[in-house]
């Protein structure tokens, strides 16, 4: 009888691990999806609330964007200073989904145009 309840107690402390182990992935798959919908907001009123933050809070805007970002330290001939980019989430760069944007093995010309209107 006792070596048939010591092995129940091994498979109900077996199976409270396993379920521990599902509510933690359970609370990080709601964390990333709290974040991610935090992102959203902060894009759809971007443009009316950065221009009113202080730098404390641009910076920690900011950090909810990128996990990574590399620089130069001298610009370069071209005038860039940023050498990579990690995002926290996937962009869409040059009709690909990317989580890193390295302008070092990538080209990414730019071009401006200035365009008048022309009477006749």
């Amino acid at each position: 009888m006792q070596v048939r309840l010591d092995k129940l107690y091994d498979e109900i402390e077996e199976i409270e691990t396993f379920i521990e182990a599902v509510e933690t992935r359970l609370y990080n798959i709601k964390q990333e999806k709290i974040s991610g919908d935090n992102v959203y907001q902060f894009l759809l009123f971007f443009d009316n609330l950065y221009d009113r933050f202080t730098d404390m809070e641009k910076k920690i805007f900011m950090k909810s964007f990128l996990e990574e970002g590399n620089i130069y330290e001298a610009e370069q001939e071209d005038g860039r200073i940023l050498r990579s980019l990690k995002f926290r989430f996937p962009v869409f760069f040059n009709e690909q989904e990317l989580y890193e944007l390295d302008w070092d093995n990538e080209s990414t010309v730019e071009s401006v145009l200035l365009m008048r209107w022309a009477k006749r």
